[in-house]
């Protein structure tokens, strides 16, 4: 039954809409980020079940735990309150394959990127177990040895992977592989004693293969909801985004004019909806009891986490990444961030690569830091670091967390450091033109990150 979401809200409100009015199916099948499609499935949840059967006729089956007899035990059980049973089943392993590795590792990197370290953990965790995979089996691996026993996407990055796995991967979820089955119970069930009346099966995934047959069989029973392919669509998702974000306000009792939303979009794009609802939850928090969020709401929220945007830009200076680099300095001057502050940022960023330089040329050595795992950069480098610095160490690096040195140290070996140190004398003179010269502000700090992602390390002119 294709009822795949081209205006995912609607359709949202459509089935619940026919749910509550007692047209009801045996199986529903919502796709995409579970911060997101969580809070739909618990409206279609509460129109099939009651508040107070809910203990007794509403289970919900974890990919832990998830085998065909398993899910078809809780279906057939009759429990001690009268009516419908509701099985929520998330993540089923039978509807992912090898052809759907790619989606589930850029949602693991998005998470990283992110910051959101749980869901990241969680994601991986599942993936490591679809795998037969113990985190334990890849310390110590190096990244393309780690890319090899993955079998990772050739047009990913593992870099951010490998370093996530160093510090959280003794504490990542194990979950012991069972057999799931092959999906022909559960399409027997609904073919022949599937009745709504008595048992429903709401299926909750962030990734399908929706060309798997299993997936195109229960469209055939039920209606399917694809938020994950309704938001890469570059028109309809970035229309879909524009929607949700008044959806979601309006859900905390409030207004948002359209150049609010424009200003949101801009900043976090139509794609990333968990980014978006941080972002919501933010602008609702700060408006306080105000009903209407205007675009002077975005721009003040920009100022208020603007060491956020800065450290986002630094990170990108790191990276050599340019487009991400005007991007993001693009961003903080249209929203009112001072030139001034920005250029600061940056010189204390390159103050602190022009030290971390330095003490690798006169103690390890580049190379030595250039493929380190994080371990032992903490537990034996970082150590030496603090001996060569000695008592009083620079101001730059007083407080700085051994993970952000880390990153660090793994991006200087792209900055020379005479080219660095050059570059810090003429910010005087930036200065002084950013006070009184006839070359914009914004041109000056484009022209110097230019300058920033176009150098080459030593090594790397060889």
């Amino acid at each position: 039954m294709g009822l795949t979401s081209k205006k995912y809200l609607s359709r949202v409100e459509e089935i619940i809409k026919k749910a509550g009015a007692g047209e009801v199916y045996p199986v529903y099948l919502f796709i995409g980020d579970r911060p997101i499609i969580h809070p739909q499935i618990h409206r279609l949840i509460d129109c099939l079940v009651s508040e107070e059967a809910k203990g007794f006729n509403f289970e919900i089956l974890s990919p832990d735990f998830f085998s065909e007899g398993r899910l078809l035990e809780l279906l057939e059980t009759r429990g001690f309150s009268p009516g419908r049973r509701v099985v929520l089943v998330q993540d089923p392993p039978l509807l992912v394959s090898a052809d759907t590795a790619k989606t589930r590792w850029k949602k693991i990197l998005a998470a990283m990127e992110a910051g959101d370290d749980a869901r990241a953990k969680e994601l991986v965790s599942r993936v490591f177990s679809d795998l037969r995979i113990d985190a334990k089996e890849l310390a110590g691996l190096s990244q393309r040895q780690m890319e090899e026993v993955l079998d990772w996407p050739k047009d990913l990055s593992i870099r951010n992977l490998s370093e996530f796995l160093e510090v959280h991967g003794e504490y990542l979820k194990r979950i012991e592989p069972i057999h799931t089955g092959s999906g022909d119970r559960i399409l027997s069930w609904l073919a022949r004693r599937a009745d709504p009346s008595r048992a429903v099966i709401i299926i909750e995934s962030e990734i399908v293969d929706r060309r798997c047959s299993l997936y195109k069989e229960l469209k055939k029973h039920g209606p399917v909801v694809d938020l994950d392919k309704e938001k890469k669509d570059k028109k309809s998702g970035a229309d879909f985004a524009r929607s949700f974000i008044r959806s979601s306000v309006r859900e905390k009792g409030k207004e948002i004019e359209p150049k609010a939303i424009e200003a949101i979009m801009e900043r976090v794009g139509h794609e990333d909806l968990v980014g978006l609802k941080t972002e919501i939850q933010k602008l609702v928090s700060q408006a306080g009891d105000r009903t209407r969020i205007k675009a002077g709401d975005v721009c003040e929220l920009v100022v208020r986490h603007k060491d956020e945007e800065l450290y986002r830009l630094t990170g990108a200076i790191g990276e050599k990444d340019l487009d991400k680099c005007l991007k993001s300095l693009g961003y903080l001057l249209d929203q009112g961030i001072h030139p001034l502050a920005i250029l600061k940022t940056v010189a204390n960023f390159l103050r602190k690569m022009i030290i971390l330089r330095a003490v690798f040329e006169y103690g390890p050595g580049l190379q030595a830091v250039k493929n380190l795992e994080y371990g032992t950069f903490k537990n034996r480098m970082l150590p030496e670091i603090k001996e060569i610095l000695g008592d009083t160490p620079p101001a730059v690096l007083k407080g700085a967390h051994p993970y952000a040195l880390y990153r660090l140290g793994r991006q200087v070996h792209g900055f020379d450091l005479d080219q660095m140190l050059d570059l810090l004398a003429s910010m005087a003179e930036m200065d002084l033109e950013f006070k009184g010269g006839q070359v914009s502000p914004r041109v000056l700090l484009e022209t110097l990150i230019f300058r920033l992602v176009s150098m080459d390390g030593l090594w790397m002119k060889k």
